[in-house]
């Protein structure tokens, strides 16, 4: 055995680097060929458990939907409780049957890390399924060493709607907190998560109190997701934001949400606002409200409903986004019409400084031609009062997604060849399989307003740069 035993003369790094790339199974088996492997699996400072996760962290091909077994939850308990600790980073993401798994056992798991203590990132992904019986061979979890901020793999709300309900320990040392699709509550006398700089809470369940109570407590905190859901059964909420270290946010809002208003956040730089099911009135008031809130970022990212909902209330914006540099917009030309052009003429006027703008042009119509005529007679014209196409517009991409017709993306590319009077690069990234000549024949014959401005083309295998001088 000593003569086969290489893997303990390895370097411990090398070894770790091993150890982040099996399967348990494998790990347990090869520690009994290897004096110091046990000790040095056991010393492990990250772990990342779960189900829909390959041996490098990442989402894998091979998906397998089944909840896990009770087996697996044991194992994962008794690993767990055989490393030393502490655990820097911990992340867990599965799929329960509530008729087979306890309710508790997540919960000790939970209490075990607590005990172990020192976590400083953690990342929760647990909900119930309902599947009835026992899986029949439960796939096999992995152990690795992810990246010092995971990635989150989502489920559908809609699929598993019973949500695992979780009592949050007070980690003392904890810096960043992921949680989805489960029902969290704080326990009593809960004092904060004074080390908390992030935290996101996607497809939660969680009271109107508790949540201002673990935002109120965490002022360390310098990003904030939050993924409403859109159940029922979730009680609606009405939101303060006061953190002043808070430099990036991100909203996903629903119906459940009454109000978001971030009464004092000095230091807010990123903002993504994107809203979730079916455009209302009351949602398009919401998202006015919460982009009045976040007025004075640098850097904003809307998603492609918002123009949508906000052309529901047929009112000019009100307010400016003085300092706001970066611009990232979705551009739904189905559903494009004359007051979601309004909002988007808006939208522009509302940022006199704009520096670069990024278009996601979409399209699932197969009614293309329609569509473009629509977009040249409500698009393309001359805009005279959108300050930044004439003093700070320098950069603008257009992603064309889906599009059964580029040239329905060429018209948006068109429209700020024709106004932005300071532009420096036009980058246009299209589908694979367009007529990419007729696109450079349409862009050779727009006015351009800049001398300066260079139209840089591209997909996935070619660059082409157009002179539209």
């Amino acid at each position: 055995m000593d003569g086969d035993d290489r893997i303990s003369f390895l370097p411990e790094d090398i070894k770790l680097s091993i150890l982040s790339r099996l399967v348990i199974k494998e790990a347990v088996r090869t520690s009994a060929l290897a004096r110091s492997w046990r000790y040095t699996w056991t010393r492990l400072p990250s772990l990342c458990l779960g189900r829909y996760l390959d041996r490098l962290g990442d989402t894998s091909e091979d998906f397998d939907f089944r909840p896990v077994s009770s087996t697996w939850i044991q194992r994962v308990n008794h690993l767990v409780s055989s490393l030393q600790g502490p655990f820097l980073l911990f992340q867990l993401s599965l799929l329960l049957n509530k008729n087979i798994v306890p309710s508790n056992r997540p919960q000790r798991l939970l209490d075990l890390l607590f005990q172990k203590g020192g976590v400083q990132t953690l990342h929760l992904c647990c909900e119930y399924s309902n599947t009835m019986t026992e899986p029949d061979q439960p796939a096999p979890f992995f152990m690795n060493i992810p990246l010092p901020v995971p990635v989150p793999y989502r489920f559908d709300s809609y699929h598993h709607s019973h949500k695992v309900k979780l009592r949050l320990p007070p980690f003392h040392s904890l810096k960043v907190l992921l949680l989805e699709g489960c029902q969290l509550v704080l326990p009593d006398q809960f004092r904060g998560l004074h080390s908390l700089t992030a935290l996101s809470l996607s497809d939660v369940i969680i009271s109107h109190h508790h949540l201002h109570l673990l935002l109120d407590t965490s002022k360390n905190l310098t990003t904030f997701k939050f993924v409403a859901q859109d159940l029922d059964l979730v009680p609606h909420l009405s939101l303060n934001i006061s953190l002043p270290l808070l430099t990036n946010v991100e909203f996903v809002i629903t119906e459940m949400v009454d109000k978001i208003c971030l009464v004092s956040t000095p230091r807010l730089e990123q903002a993504y606002i994107s809203v979730g099911g079916f455009e209302s009135k009351k949602l398009a008031w919401v998202t006015l409200g919460l982009l009045n809130g976040v007025s004075m970022v640098s850097s904003l990212s809307l998603d492609s409903h918002v123009l949508e909902t906000l052309s529901l209330l047929a009112l000019p914006i009100s307010f400016s986004f003085p300092q706001l540099k970066s611009l990232v917009l979705p551009l739904h030309v189905d559903t494009l019409d004359k007051r979601t052009c309004d909002v988007f003429h808006w939208l522009l006027k509302s940022i006199p400084f704009l520096e670069e703008l990024h278009l996601k042009v979409l399209s699932f119509s197969e009614q293309t031609e329609g569509v473009a005529t629509q977009m040249r007679e409500l698009l393309v014209k001359k805009q005279n009062g959108i300050s930044c196409l004439n003093q700070t517009l320098k950069r603008v991409t257009i992603s064309m997604y889906v599009l059964r017709k580029v040239m329905a993306g060429i018209t948006v590319v068109k429209f700020f060849l024709l106004n932005a009077k300071v532009l420096k690069l036009m980058k246009i990234l299209y589908p694979d399989n367009n007529d990419e000549l007729s696109m450079i024949e349409e862009l050779k014959k727009v006015e351009v307003a800049s001398s300066d401005a260079k139209v840089v083309m591209y997909n996935t295998t070619t660059e082409v740069t157009v002179n539209v001088k």
